[in-house]
Parts: C-alpha cells; structure tokens; sequence
C-alpha cells in the first residue's frame, strides 16, 4: 500500500474521529440544555402553584381568599338555594394590643384552623381581611344556615390560645344572608354584613339574620342618605330637635318636653332619626346628637321661660364611653343658669352598654351634678328589670306596646300594676309612652299612672310650636276625672 494512499485513510480516519468528537460534545451540550431546561420548567411549575396557592388562599391562615371567592360567583350561577355567612371576632383589637401583632397573627391562625375543622362538605371558609371571615353554603336552607352561624360563633368561643403563657379566647359575631338570584358576591356580602352590624348592635356573641326587622334597617339604611350629605346637614344646622310634650294628666299640666331630632331639609322634607342616625353616630365620636349647642339652645329656651319643665334629651352608648371630663363639661354647660333637675338624660333601649361599671359610674356622676336619668322604652330589648338593678334611675319610661290597645283588654295591666308599685318602693316616677286613645288614658289613670306622652297629648313639633303653647292646660277631657 502507498504511502500517500496510508496518510489519505488516516486524514479520513481522523477527519471522522474529530466529526465523531464534535457530535459527541453537541450531544453533551444539548443533553445539559435539556437539563436545563427541564429545571426552568420545574421552577415555572413551582412558581405558578405558589402563584396559584397565593390566589387561592389566604396566606396568613390558609382559608380561602377573597380573590377565590370572586371567581366563584364569576363561574358559579346563584340560583336563590344558597347562603352566606359573616363571622366577626368581638374585641380582637385587644389582643393585638395586649399581646402584639404577631400574636394576634397566631391567634387568627388558630380560629381559622377551628372554622375550617367546623366546616361540612358544602361549606368553604374564606377570610375577608383583619379579623373578618366568610362561610360559603351550597344548598341549603336560611334557617339550617343560621344555626350553622351558631356552631361557627361557639367553636370560636371555645378555641382558646396561649399566648406567652396566657390563656386567651374571644366570642364572635355572625351575620346570615340568603344569596338572592343572580346575586353578585358584592350584593351577598353586603346582605351579610348588614346582619352582622344588627348583631354587633346588640354587644355581639350573637347571630343575626337579614330578614324581618333586621331587612327593614337595612333598607331604610341603603335608601337613606349619603354620608356627604349629612356633612352638609350638619354644616347647614339641618340637624334640629322637635319636641314632644310630656303631661301630668291629673294636674292637668305640661311637665316636660322630649328632644326628638329631626333633619328639616332645604327642600322642606323633615327625615325621622331612622333614615340618618346609623350613619350619624358612627360618623361621630359623640353620642349626644345634634352638635351640643343645640341641645344647650333647647333646654335654655324652654326651662327658664317655665320652671316648672324639663327637658329630656336621648343618650346612647357612645355617650357613656366619652371621658368624664367631656360629659361633666357638657352638663355644666347645659344646666348653666337652669335648676340641674331641670335637665332628663334618657338612656334608650337600643344602647348596648358593653362597660357596665364604667356606665354606672358615669350616670352616677351626672346625678351627683343634679340631672336625672330616665330609662327609656321599659320593657323592650336592654330595658328591662336588670337595668334596674344596674343603674340608678329617677324616671322609667313604658314603651308603647304595653300601653297599646289598654282599655280593650286585661293583658298588660298587671304588668303595669306591678311597675307602678316597683316604682313607689324604689323612688322613680313613670310615665307611659306613645298614649294615642282616650281609653288607653283612662286605664292608665285608673292603675295610677298619671304622667304620659303621645300623639293624643302632643305630637312632636317644632321648638317655637310648642313654646307658644306649653303652658296651655291639659283638656279637661284628658285629666283625671274627680270623684266626690
């Protein structure tokens, strides 16, 4: 063989051992690109359902989150068969006070983990924001959901956590909704929290539905006012008092008025509290409304003028939680140039007293000064023997559902019987509510309660009304009927 024939097979030869090098290194090269792009797509992978899980759930207490909610009524059609529930822990502030926020982080873990533990195979949890979570229903009826929103309130009462070696629980309160057909999660929600405020109302630990009385509220709130408006009213002095007279019917004389606000608009339109004081006094740190000076301008044009008046002015919780110093000032105020006496503080039964010492102290002190407390609406919601017994009071107002329909019937007198003599031997005086028939009059006088209010007596008008009438006598028809 020639040699230039060898050294052309060994240029072959290493021409084709380079190739083979050459398709060696691409394949180790694609081998890693591979690789490496498999690593990518497990990180993409991994990214997205942490991704997802952010979407899906809450990333404090693994619930549901709201976003998830949201695309469960973008994909799910509300046929009416469904329900929501709002859960609100009561005073969970003070635990992020007292224990710092990061316990207050462990401690809204824990109650998460005890709703999610509660919840059956159509329910799901969600967490709305801070201390506020959501109980999804499928199917099911509106009474079944408010007693699950009652299992829900009681297993957060019993979840106790420590907390740096205290023992730590909180109660909690629900609001119940049927979802409406073709509802939004915005038109549920609100539902929701709406009976949810109703419970709180009421000093929470309960479970309100939004259906009966609690649907009315929320219509007349929805339908009332706007927030900017009211700024305006009260910028305005739109924010004014009518008043009720108040009747001794056996001296056959006025002996006091009732402050009852009223939103006299510039179109002429005069609002009842009921269309604008929900938003009034959560838009206000005060509890007494309108603005103090018009209360003060009220006692002032009606006590001096007739010694022998009061002025009853409502109170409310938030009244009672003002400092000390805030009230006194006020009372000082108010009394200026009046006997204290004068001046009727009534505590109304809608007021949840969550402070009962602190209450008592305050109204104790505000009789120290000379004004006198009433109980208003007696026998309804808050006012009720109990009050009795927690506060000192001078007077004791009777709702009007125990005085309506008197002189047709035996039913209510033995309530008022026992009422009249409560009062003779716990020094207050009575007087009955919303008197609107001769009869109901007359059965009043006859058990002995002679002090009253109502449209038969006086409607509510305005102030310069009343205040060129009040010492007019009572009609002769209205006293007490001598006897020989």
């Amino acid at each position: 063989m020639s040699t230039a024939l060898i050294m052309t097979g060994l240029a072959a030869l290493g021409a084709f051992v380079g190739l083979m090098g050459r398709m060696v290194l691409r394949c180790r090269g694609a081998a890693d690109e591979i690789r490496a792009l498999r690593e990518r797509n497990d990180a993409l992978v991994a990214e997205n359902g942490r991704l997802l899980t952010m979407v899906e759930f809450d990333d404090l207490t693994a619930a549901r989150s709201r976003r998830y909610l949201r695309e469960l009524f973008a994909r799910t059609h509300q046929d009416g068969s469904n329900a929501m529930i709002f859960v609100d822990l009561d005073e969970f502030k003070s635990v992020n006070d007292g224990f710092g926020h990061r316990a207050g982080d462990g401690f809204l873990r824990r109650i998460a983990e005890a709703l999610h533990r509660e919840c059956r195979e159509t329910e799901t949890l969600f967490r709305h924001g801070g201390d506020e979570f959501c109980i999804y229903l499928r199917a099911v009826a509106l009474d079944e959901a408010a007693r699950r929103a009652e299992a829900f309130v009681r297993v957060v009462h019993r979840t106790e956590v420590d907390l740096g070696g205290v023992k730590v629980r909180r109660t909690a309160s629900a609001g119940v909704a049927r979802i409406d057909a073709g509802q939004d999660m915005m038109g549920a929600l609100y539902h929701a929290d709406e009976a949810l405020y109703a419970a709180k109302q009421v000093g929470g630990n309960c479970v309100r539905v939004t259906e009966g009385e609690t649907l009315k509220t929320m219509i007349a709130r929805r339908t009332g006012p706007r927030a900017e408006d009211l700024a305006e009213a009260i910028r305005r002095e739109e924010i004014t008092y009518y008043v009720q007279p108040i009747y001794d019917t056996r001296a056959g004389r006025a002996v006091g008025v009732e402050a009852l606000m009223r939103w006299v608009r510039s179109d002429g339109d005069v609002l009842l509290p009921a269309k604008f004081i929900d938003m009034m006094t959560r838009s206000r740190q005060g509890g007494l409304l309108p603005p103090d000076s018009v209360s003060v301008d009220l006692a002032q044009s009606f006590c001096p003028a007739h010694e022998q008046l009061y002025c009853a002015f409502n109170i409310s919780a938030r009244f009672l939680e003002r400092s000390v110093e805030d009230n006194m000032d006020f009372a000082r105020t108010l009394t200026r140039g009046l006997d204290p006496s004068q001046v009727v503080l009534e505590l109304v039964e809608s007021t949840a007293i969550r402070n009962t010492e602190r209450a008592r102290e305050m109204l104790q002190q505000l009789r120290a000064h000379g004004l006198r407390i009433a109980l208003d609406d007696f026998g309804t919601g808050f006012s009720n023997f109990e009050r009795l017994q927690q506060f000192e009071v001078d007077i004791v107002k009777i709702d009007r559902r125990f005085v309506r329909g008197l002189g047709a019937g035996q039913a209510d007198r033995g309530i008022l019987r026992a009422l009249h003599a409560l009062s003779r031997d716990m020094g207050f005086s009575v007087i009955a509510e919303g008197v609107e028939t001769a009869e109901e009059l007359r059965a009043l006088q006859e058990i002995g309660i002679y002090n009253a209010q109502g449209y038969l007596l006086g409607r509510p008008e305005t102030v310069s009304y009343w205040q060129s009438r009040i010492a007019q006598p009572l009609s002769p028809g209205f006293c007490l009927r001598k006897t020989a």
